[in-house]
């Protein structure tokens, strides 16, 4: 089922699958996908001298694939620095394994995910949608620009759950430009109705990656 769900996925900025094989011993089949020699989000950081410019450009390709996404009615559920992967100076979303419909009711089996980039509702239980998705991309949004891993200094644990859910977010560098640090807070608003849409996103990065 996740594969024939990956499949549908041809986007630009959706990582492309170029086949499948199977595993000879346990029959367990394997998406073969497009390499990326850049490695993920925090490899590419740690690998180049990323001007700001091209960093709205990648941000404006991520939110395009994103969108892509929930135009065809899909949640994401897992989105983070690590799916995020680079080649060529191009980014693309990975890991389309826990993609599942909007409106899907999926079975309640327990809080996953990456917890420093999980929205505080599905912390508390609720379902994830496309807002959590776009909470997500806030975190991952505030990384790429500050440079700084979410909650680096302390334990990723029930704990920093609770503090997540009574408002705690990563802190914006200064260095980040008022006009995408304003951006990045309204993506991880606690209440998910005032985060804009992916396509609003979108259109917001579309227009900051025009003026550069």
């Amino acid at each position: 089922m996740r594969l024939n769900l990956t499949f549908r996925f041809i986007f630009m900025m959706l990582l492309d699958v170029i086949g499948i094989t199977q595993d000879p011993n346990t029959k367990d089949y394997m998406m073969v996908l497009y390499y990326c020699e850049d490695g993920n989000l925090k490899d590419y950081l740690n690998k180049y001298n990323i001007s700001y410019e091209y960093r709205i450009q990648q941000l404006f390709g991520i939110s395009r694939g994103l969108l892509d996404i929930h135009n065809v009615g899909k949640v994401h559920r897992d989105f983070h620095s690590g799916n995020i992967l680079f080649s060529h100076g191009s980014s693309f979303i990975s890991d389309l394994g826990m993609c599942q419909p909007a409106n899907d009711k999926v079975k309640n089996e327990g809080v996953y995910g990456v917890l420093p980039y999980m929205a505080p509702e599905v912390l508390r239980g609720h379902q994830y949608t496309k807002a959590s998705d776009i909470y997500s991309f806030g975190i991952v949004m505030n990384e790429y620009l500050s440079e700084e891993t979410p909650y680096n200094n302390i334990p990723h644990d029930e704990f920093l759950a609770v503090k997540i859910c009574k408002g705690m977010r990563p802190e914006i560098s200064q260095n980040v430009p008022k006009l995408l640090a304003d951006l990045i807070m309204k993506c991880w608003d606690a209440k998910a109705e005032n985060r804009p849409t992916a396509r609003e996103l979108y259109q917001m990065l579309a227009e900051l990656d025009e003026e550069r």
